[in-house]
């Protein structure tokens, strides 16, 4: 028979047991770039995908659309960044992409860019390289 300290000894540790496995999971997601001057703070990627168009006398033909990634980063420096390159990673396949413009600090920036035909909704994508408007820059070791 249990103890009235037993069931509550036994009663802390299952609240701690619950709490830790109820802990949020994108809180992984924002880790990777706590080291960065970027925050990304969501992307996603529309692969590329074949249409059917009108062609000639009646005609059809087969052309695919560009995929396309969508970003949205913050600046979490206290300079501006000028110049923000990331790559999409899909297997051995990288794209780099520069976003340029004046990315004041703490600024919530949203992007679309165009991707090649390798790139998937499983890509994944790093900030490369950071360069800010006093003439400073950061690279991803």
């Amino acid at each position: 028979m249990f103890s009235k300290t037993n069931n509550l000894v036994a009663a802390t540790v299952a609240a701690a047991a619950i709490a830790a496995a109820s802990a949020p999971a994108t809180a992984q997601q924002t880790l990777a770039y706590t080291t960065g001057p970027i925050r990304v703070v969501r992307y996603s990627i529309e692969p590329t995908r074949t249409i059917t168009v009108p062609a000639w006398a009646g005609t059809y033909m087969n052309v695919a659309s560009s995929g396309k990634v969508t970003i949205s980063f913050v600046d979490t420096g206290t300079v501006p960044a000028t110049a923000v390159q990331f790559a999409v990673r899909s297997g051995k396949t990288i794209e780099t992409i520069v976003d340029k413009g004046t990315f004041s600090p703490g600024a919530s920036v949203t992007h679309n860019f165009s991707l090649g035909s390798e790139f998937g909704s499983a890509s994944a994508l790093d900030v490369e390289r950071v360069t800010f408007a006093d003439g400073t820059s950061w690279e991803r070791n």
